[in-house]
């Protein structure tokens, strides 16, 4: 495939992996001119964008404005929608699946896939429009409500079918089977990267990871940090730069004229050979959190009903829940490697990061295990 003059437009540009694949695309593909939806620009906002990516071109507009996303969809070559990992102003004790689906309330995918097709049936199209979707591997998990349970399988990029997850196990029902769906007419190339837990501070606008932003205002909350249910629950989790790499290698494939997974066969896990149990994950904020003096207890507890429950049925579904993964694809198809995360282990890059969300978030911790 001829890659002269290929345009990209990219959704979740300023959120935090967003800010990472700017960085990977302007490493990658440097002379690719890029057109981002932002909400609430000022020439800031465009200059730091602009540091990503010297290419890049803002457009005003939400998740929401459906019309002016297809339009966009249209005129490129490429999409990438990284949005749902991260495009999210704050995250508080509501519903967790109010909290990401809002962005999808006008069904922003639907939009995308639109404007793809007319894209690909324009005169102005010389080769099918490729669509890179993120997702994440919590569409595999179980409900094993904080328990650890024997896996029902072991799942695998490369054996990976949406026919055998359940319907209640899955997070955004219907965008990847819309995507998926999308492919199959020839009109659209379609692959969807799926990261376990990402870490690592991000070099854009939003500087950290939606679960550690979730996990602190559930801490600021009850007073003090903790899991759903006890907190057995195995994770695999992922450097940021390791993500913004997988979206790169990705596009770098589908551009090189070789046979790469796309469509019923374009699911790509994005995970290291690390896992962790989210009572190590959230006992390492707790013990952040009390060394800086916000919370009078170390380590991780249990969040009371009340306060679990204040998350709605998702809560448990995300942080709840294992999901036993398997990245083979990435590695078979492209040679990446998680290089980043065996350099930055979690364990070493968490409490930074933690020190750094609560300056950024500006909490005010509260509730019964507080110091105030």
């Amino acid at each position: 495939m001829s890659t002269q003059s290929l345009s990209i437009f990219l959704l979740g540009a300023t959120g935090y992996v967003g800010g990472q694949v700017l960085v990977s695309l302007s490493t990658d593909f440097p002379t690719f001119p890029i057109r981002t939806l932002a909400r609430n620009l000022s020439p800031g906002k465009t200059d730091q964008l602009k540091s990503l990516h010297p290419k890049v071109e803002t457009v005003e507009g939400s998740l929401t404005d459906v019309s002016l996303i297809e339009e966009e969809a249209a005129k490129a070559d490429i999409v990438i929608n990284v949005a749902v990992a991260g495009d999210i102003d704050s995250v508080t004790g509501e519903d967790l699946r109010t909290t990401l689906t809002k962005s999808y309330e006008q069904n922003t995918y639907t939009a995308i896939l639109r404007g793809l097709k007319q894209r690909s049936n324009s005169s102005q199209s010389s080769q099918t429009p490729i669509y890179i979707h993120m997702s994440g591997t919590a569409i595999t998990g179980d409900n094993a409500r904080g328990e650890l349970i024997t896996p029902e399988r072991l799942w695998i990029d490369t054996e990976f079918n949406l026919n055998n997850i359940k319907d209640s196990h899955k997070l955004l029902p219907g965008a990847c089977e819309a995507v998926v769906e999308a492919s199959k007419t020839g009109e659209i190339r379609t692959m969807i990267v799926l990261p376990g837990v990402i870490y690592g501070i991000g070099p854009g606008v939003q500087k950290i990871s939606l679960p550690h932003r979730f996990i602190l205002n559930m801490a600021a909350q009850a007073g003090h940090s903790g899991t759903f249910g006890p907190g057995r629950n195995i994770l695999g989790i992922i450097h940021l730069k390791d993500v913004a790499n997988a979206v790169s290698a990705v596009l770098k494939g589908a551009l090189s004229g070789s046979t790469i997974g796309e469509g019923e066969k374009g699911f790509y896990f994005v995970l290291s050979k690390y896992m962790v149990s989210i009572s190590e994950f959230s006992g390492i904020i707790g013990d952040t959190l009390f060394r800086n003096g916000l919370i009078s207890r170390p380590g991780s507890s249990p969040f009371s009903a009340s306060v679990a429950d204040s998350t709605g049925p998702v809560g448990y579904t995300v942080f709840g829940s294992s999901q036993f993964c398997r990245a083979e694809r990435l590695s078979s198809e492209f040679g990446w490697t998680a290089e980043h995360t065996e350099r930055s282990p979690l364990q070493e890059s968490l409490p930074e990061e933690i020190e750094f969300a609560v300056k950024e978030m500006g909490l005010v911790f509260k509730g019964e295990g507080s110091k105030e």
